[in-house]
């Protein structure tokens, strides 16, 4: 016996047209709405981009859900055809969306049933409220810090991001010419500086029950879309980096038993990012630092062969 897993205005997808979601198929509904990419000016003697953050907006959210039926998709697709914005609720994440049909994606006929999947739009998507949650339940501190606040705080525990981070910006074009009587270009080397990246966090959220699960959802991207650039400290650089929020995607439910565990990706730009040399510092054999009475002398490890 499938559960009723969609209710469309109030009426069950299963009773009245028996359609239900397909396992999988809410991804979509969790991923948080992108920002509208902001105004900017990118000056090619600097390193990054000046950003306007004034007032962040989002963008729209495309939603596609899969569903199974044993009667077809025709009459839900005709109901969901009614003038106005209709009202999506899931009953195992408690929560709605007001949504409206933008087609159909997918169809293929099985035997006894009708595999197929709706395109939707909710254009005006909700943006949370900001405050600090409470997960419920022990979350491991990756180190990460949004605006002075831990990662951790927000139920969110970050796998892995090092690939993106320590992969260097690119490098802005210098002036070049071309000469016709030269072979190559003449470059100006004089003066490199790096663009602005962007780095994919990959996340998960966890926390004890699917209301806090919400909660720490709501406030970390209520965070997140603050006028201004946001601060993040990065553990494996050890210090903070300015950046903002450009999309989130990839969800994907682990688990809504026990513990709520939902992976996602997390994509921030970072305005300015110049990844530093190394520091060496002179020791003894013993370990103990050397320092030098005359400030005047210096050793420059870098280029020691």
């Amino acid at each position: 016996m499938r559960n009723d897993n969609c209710y469309i205005d109030g009426v069950s997808t299963l009773n009245r047209f028996g359609a239900w979601v397909l396992k999988g198929g809410y991804k979509d509904l969790l991923s948080f709405p992108g920002l509208v990419e902001p105004e900017k000016n990118d000056w090619a003697e600097e390193d990054g981009i000046e950003v306007d953050l004034s007032s962040p907006k989002l963008q729209s959210k495309e939603i596609t859900i899969p569903f199974l039926s044993k009667k077809g998709g025709e009459d839900l697709i005709v109901f969901l055809s009614a003038p106005g914005y209709h009202t999506l609720y899931i009953p195992i994440l408690q929560r709605e969306w007001n949504i409206r049909l933008v087609g159909q994606t997918y169809n293929r006929i099985l035997s006894g049933l009708e595999e197929f999947s709706l395109k939707f739009t909710q254009d005006a998507p909700t943006r949370p409220a900001l405050a600090l949650p409470d997960p419920g339940v022990f979350i491991h501190d990756s180190g990460y810090e949004l605006d002075n606040v831990s990662f951790a705080d927000y139920g969110v525990v970050v796998e892995r991001a090092k690939d993106d981070i320590f992969k260097a910006a690119d490098v802005k074009k210098n002036l070049s010419r071309k000469i016709s009587t030269s072979d190559g270009v003449i470059y100006d080397v004089e003066h490199l500086v790096f663009s602005s990246k962007e780095v994919t966090f990959k996340c998960y959220f966890k926390a004890v029950s699917i209301s806090a699960f919400w909660s720490c959802y709501d406030s970390f991207f209520g965070a997140l879309i603050q006028p201004g650039e946001r601060k993040l400290y990065i553990p494996a650089v050890g210090r903070t980096i300015p950046c903002y929020y450009k999309k989130s995607d990839v969800f994907k439910i682990v688990s809504l038993h026990n513990n709520i565990i939902v992976q996602f990706n997390l994509t921030l730009v970072f305005t300015v990012f110049r990844l530093n040399g190394t520091i060496y510092f002179l020791s003894s054999e013993n370990g103990s630092f050397i320092i030098t009475e005359n400030e005047d002398c210096k050793i420059d490890l870098n280029h020691v062969g």
